[in-house]
């Protein structure tokens, strides 16, 4: 991993993600695990849907309800995995209103905070995110939204 400064840059390879299909399967196979906190976090993002072109007056985009189906397939996917790796409980984002049509995922804790930003359905950008543990590392980088990356299971499991 290459540093630079103290940021740790994140490429995602084969194996640092689980493919969409595969992560799929698996969460299909085992129980779908995700606790109550995240699905009413979910359930308060679709809100999102009624904001409507030029919601904020500098001329963003309104949010399309298959761009917040990728975010909450990722994160279900993610919760399952989590669960089924440690038995424990995803973490509850915040689900907020991204740049151009894109959706943020932002977990903040005392200790670190995790930002992962879906782009837009349609749009071909890969999903980014970045974390701060608030001194001794940060992470930054890109990764399929149709993958589960395993970095991003790591960092909220700290």
């Amino acid at each position: 991993m290459p540093q630079d400064k103290g940021l740790l840059q994140w490429e995602t390879a084969d194996d640092e993600a689980i493919g969409w299909d595969a992560a799929l399967e698996e969460a299909h196979e085992c129980a779908e695990h995700v606790s109550e906190e995240v699905m009413a976090e979910l359930s308060h993002a679709e809100s999102l849907l009624r904001l409507g072109d030029d919601w904020d007056g500098e001329g963003s985009p309104a949010y399309s309800s298959a761009t917040l189906d990728t975010a909450e397939e990722f994160l279900k996917i993610l919760s399952t995995y989590v669960w089924g790796q440690l038995e424990s409980d995803l973490p509850v984002p915040t689900i907020a209103p991204g740049p151009e049509g894109s959706v943020d995922i932002h977990w903040k804790r005392r200790e670190w905070e995790l930002l992962v930003n879906i782009p837009p359905a349609g749009s071909n950008e890969p999903a980014v995110f970045y974390g701060d543990n608030y001194g001794v590392e940060k992470i930054r980088g890109s990764f399929d939204p149709k993958e589960v990356s395993l970095v991003i299971a790591a960092w909220l499991m700290q």
